[in-house]
């Protein structure tokens, strides 16, 4: 008899556990509190605790940083850009010998151009004419910092950079507004509140790379690079259109999340993805096939495969 309940207290104790584990808040790693991955992280909790899912969106130095936290387990979903997702599960780049296999995607979301903002006044109207000025690459942990190296190598810097700076996105505006350098780059979907400021206000004009350099980046080679149009008037009403190359802003997972968990979240976007379009404008133009598809180089989350292909969302 002492058996059978002591039998009956260890099952107890094991389903407890795991209704625990399935009811723990869900933690999204996002960006600063001002860009995109920070915006969308809130939305994406909306989404969960409209589901009865307690959600968190975190704050974050961006994609390699929500990588970092990710593996260690500090997370449930990660939003990073499509070249970090790559390097990160196939172990190359700086990712080498430390690849997250149990990494899983769950969707892309929006393009992310590569935006080099310079002033006006500043006689840098061209990529070239960047040689010897004052440059903001943002911080170690963001993925459009490495975007850049993969670029210009940081060996180059001292050559072709006047001073290099390394602050995080949510500082670099006022720096810029500040005159504290002469240009920044930065990844972010469009249209996004930073820019528009550093645009707008701070007399700001946005190039992009030469168009070699869009070539180079966006070849069959780095299959997470997407050519990008940053639309004429975008930030002001002189602003032309800009050509240059992007990612796709991108959410991931790993393979032990709940998969009831993943399924609240994939149907509350695409069971009414008109409503979530409008929840975001950088969200205007998404195509649920485009998301279920590409730039995710891990594989699908069992549970977003499956939802995908009752959906006929797959290829």
């Amino acid at each position: 008899m002492r058996r059978w309940i002591l039998g009956l207290f260890v099952m107890s104790l094991a389903f407890t556990a795991l209704d625990v584990r399935a009811n723990d808040p869900v933690v999204i790693g996002t960006g600063g509190e001002t860009g995109v991955y920070y915006a969308t992280g809130k939305i994406l909790c909306q989404l969960f605790e409209s589901k009865d899912i307690p959600c968190e969106a975190r704050t974050s130095g961006g994609s390699i940083a929500n990588l970092k936290a990710l593996a260690a387990g500090e997370i449930t979903l990660a939003m990073v850009q499509s070249d970090w997702q790559f390097h990160a599960y196939r172990g190359s780049s700086d990712w080498d010998g430390k690849k997250i296999e149990d990494m899983r995607s769950v969707f892309s979301i929006y393009p992310e151009p590569m935006q080099i903002v310079t002033k006006r006044d500043a006689n840098i109207s061209k990529w070239n004419a960047l040689k010897g000025k004052r440059i903001n690459v943002g911080n170690t942990t963001s993925g459009h910092r490495k975007t850049f190296e993969e670029m210009v190598p940081p060996g180059r810097w001292k050559s072709w950079l006047g001073e290099v700076y390394e602050l995080p996105s949510n500082e670099q505006v006022a720096a810029f507004c500040q005159n504290k350098f002469d240009a920044f780059i930065y990844n972010v979907g469009i249209p996004n509140g930073d820019m528009r400021r550093a645009v707008a206000e701070c007399n700001g004009l946005i190039i992009g790379p030469q168009s070699s350099t869009i070539r180079k980046m966006a070849t069959a080679a780095r299959p997470y690079f997407v050519k990008v149009v940053i639309p004429a008037g975008t930030y002001r009403p002189d602003q032309p259109a800009v050509k240059t190359f992007g990612v796709m802003a991108t959410l991931v997972t790993r393979s032990d999340l709940d998969a009831k968990v993943l399924n609240a979240l994939v149907d509350a976007v695409f069971g009414d993805i008109d409503s979530f379009k409008k929840r975001h404008p950088a969200y205007a133009h998404i195509d649920p096939k485009v998301m279920a598809t590409e730039g995710l180089s891990a594989p699908l989350h069992p549970a977003a495969q499956a939802y995908y292909q009752q959906k006929g969302m797959l290829h």
